[in-house]
Protein backbone atom coordinates (compact mmCIF):
# COMPACT_ATOMS: atom_id res chain seq x y z
CA UNK A 1 0.00 0.00 0.00
CA UNK A 2 1.74 3.21 -0.53
CA UNK A 3 0.18 6.38 0.91
CA UNK A 4 0.01 10.26 -0.17
CA UNK A 5 -0.94 12.83 1.53
CA UNK A 6 -1.87 16.17 0.51
CA UNK A 7 -2.01 19.54 2.17
CA UNK A 8 -3.06 23.08 2.16
CA UNK A 9 -1.59 25.20 5.02
CA UNK A 10 1.48 25.15 6.54
CA UNK A 11 1.61 24.01 9.94
CA UNK A 12 1.23 27.17 12.76
CA UNK A 13 3.41 25.77 15.76
CA UNK A 14 6.80 23.66 16.15
CA UNK A 15 5.01 21.49 18.42
CA UNK A 16 2.25 20.42 15.59
CA UNK A 17 4.85 19.93 13.01
CA UNK A 18 6.23 17.87 15.84
CA UNK A 19 3.67 15.10 16.02
CA UNK A 20 2.99 14.84 12.29
CA UNK A 21 6.75 13.69 12.15
CA UNK A 22 6.65 11.92 15.15
CA UNK A 23 3.44 9.65 13.29
CA UNK A 24 5.11 9.46 9.91
CA UNK A 25 7.94 8.31 11.60
CA UNK A 26 6.20 5.31 13.70
CA UNK A 27 4.27 4.46 10.51
CA UNK A 28 7.75 4.32 8.52
CA UNK A 29 9.03 2.04 11.09
CA UNK A 30 6.42 -0.34 11.95
CA UNK A 31 4.60 -0.96 8.83
CA UNK A 32 5.62 -4.18 8.23
CA UNK A 33 5.47 -3.99 4.23
CA UNK A 34 1.32 -3.17 5.17
CA UNK A 35 2.85 0.33 3.81
CA UNK A 36 5.63 0.68 1.24
CA UNK A 37 5.76 4.55 0.88
CA UNK A 38 4.17 7.36 2.64
CA UNK A 39 4.68 10.59 1.40
CA UNK A 40 3.58 14.17 2.42
CA UNK A 41 3.64 17.32 0.11
CA UNK A 42 2.05 20.93 0.86
CA UNK A 43 0.23 21.98 -2.22
CA UNK A 44 -1.82 24.99 -3.96
CA UNK A 45 -4.71 24.75 -5.49
CA UNK A 46 -3.65 24.60 -8.94
CA UNK A 47 -1.28 22.15 -8.60
CA UNK A 48 -3.77 19.86 -6.51
CA UNK A 49 -6.14 19.43 -9.10
CA UNK A 50 -3.34 18.84 -11.48
CA UNK A 51 -2.29 15.90 -9.49
CA UNK A 52 -5.63 14.50 -8.59
CA UNK A 53 -6.49 14.31 -12.50
CA UNK A 54 -2.94 12.62 -12.84
CA UNK A 55 -4.14 9.81 -10.17
CA UNK A 56 -8.15 9.37 -11.20
CA UNK A 57 -8.85 5.92 -11.59
CA UNK A 58 -4.89 5.03 -10.50
CA UNK A 59 -5.41 5.57 -6.91
CA UNK A 60 -8.32 5.90 -4.40
CA UNK A 61 -8.62 9.74 -4.00
CA UNK A 62 -9.93 10.50 -0.40
CA UNK A 63 -10.92 13.89 1.18
CA UNK A 64 -10.75 14.92 4.54
CA UNK A 65 -14.16 17.16 4.66
CA UNK A 66 -15.89 18.00 7.72
CA UNK A 67 -19.22 17.36 4.99
CA UNK A 68 -18.01 13.27 5.04
CA UNK A 69 -18.69 10.23 6.08
CA UNK A 70 -17.40 10.33 9.56
CA UNK A 71 -15.64 6.75 10.05
CA UNK A 72 -14.50 4.74 13.13
CA UNK A 73 -11.42 3.82 13.59
CA UNK A 74 -12.20 -0.24 12.37
CA UNK A 75 -14.16 1.19 9.34
CA UNK A 76 -11.00 3.57 8.16
CA UNK A 77 -8.78 0.52 8.86
CA UNK A 78 -10.73 -1.41 6.22
CA UNK A 79 -10.61 1.59 3.91
CA UNK A 80 -7.02 1.26 4.19
CA UNK A 81 -6.44 -2.66 3.97
CA UNK A 82 -9.18 -3.35 1.88
CA UNK A 83 -9.51 -1.13 -1.33
CA UNK A 84 -8.84 -2.58 -4.64
CA UNK A 85 -6.11 -0.26 -5.25
CA UNK A 86 -2.51 -0.46 -4.27
CA UNK A 87 -2.43 3.67 -3.98
CA UNK A 88 -4.23 5.90 -1.66
CA UNK A 89 -4.57 9.73 -1.80
CA UNK A 90 -5.50 11.85 1.07
CA UNK A 91 -6.57 15.43 0.80
CA UNK A 92 -6.53 17.74 3.72
CA UNK A 93 -8.57 20.95 2.71
CA UNK A 94 -7.59 24.73 3.17
CA UNK A 95 -9.70 27.22 5.12
CA UNK A 96 -12.24 27.25 2.64
CA UNK A 97 -12.42 23.46 1.57
CA UNK A 98 -12.72 21.49 -1.47
CA UNK A 99 -13.69 23.60 -4.95
CA UNK A 100 -16.57 21.66 -6.80
CA UNK A 101 -14.04 20.38 -9.44
CA UNK A 102 -12.05 18.85 -6.39
CA UNK A 103 -15.16 17.13 -5.26
CA UNK A 104 -16.19 15.98 -8.55
CA UNK A 105 -12.63 14.40 -8.93
CA UNK A 106 -12.82 12.29 -5.37
CA UNK A 107 -13.51 8.59 -5.10
CA UNK A 108 -14.81 9.53 -1.25
CA UNK A 109 -15.29 12.00 0.96
CA UNK A 110 -14.52 11.18 4.97
CA UNK A 111 -15.02 13.38 8.34
CA UNK A 112 -12.04 12.52 11.04
CA UNK A 113 -15.02 14.08 13.34
CA UNK A 114 -18.05 16.16 13.61
CA UNK A 115 -16.24 19.21 14.71
CA UNK A 116 -14.75 21.57 12.72
CA UNK A 117 -10.60 20.71 13.00
CA UNK A 118 -7.12 23.01 12.01
CA UNK A 119 -5.38 21.36 8.86
CA UNK A 120 -3.16 20.48 10.87
CA UNK A 121 -4.72 18.34 13.18
CA UNK A 122 -6.88 16.39 10.72
CA UNK A 123 -3.66 15.78 8.96
CA UNK A 124 -2.00 14.55 12.73
CA UNK A 125 -5.20 12.80 13.49
CA UNK A 126 -5.03 11.19 10.03
CA UNK A 127 -1.30 10.24 10.61
CA UNK A 128 -2.04 8.59 13.97
CA UNK A 129 -5.34 6.72 12.53
CA UNK A 130 -3.02 5.07 10.00
CA UNK A 131 -0.51 4.26 12.26
CA UNK A 132 -3.42 2.75 14.84
CA UNK A 133 -5.04 0.94 11.86
CA UNK A 134 -1.56 -0.54 11.19
CA UNK A 135 -0.97 -1.70 14.73
CA UNK A 136 -4.59 -3.24 14.82
CA UNK A 137 -3.59 -5.21 11.45
CA UNK A 138 -0.24 -6.75 13.38
CA UNK A 139 -1.42 -7.06 16.50
CA UNK A 140 0.78 -4.36 17.71
CA UNK A 141 -0.18 -3.99 21.92
CA UNK A 142 -0.70 0.21 20.84
CA UNK A 143 -4.35 0.28 20.14
CA UNK A 144 -5.05 -1.28 23.48
CA UNK A 145 -2.85 0.06 25.77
Amino acid sequence: MDIEILYHDKFKFEQEEYLFKMYLNRIRKISNNLITKIKTEKVNDKSLIKKIKLKKGTEAIILLDEKGEVVTTDKFKHLLFETSLSKILFVIGGTDGFSKEINNLCNKRISLSKMTLTHSFAAIILLEQIYRSVTIKINHPYHRA
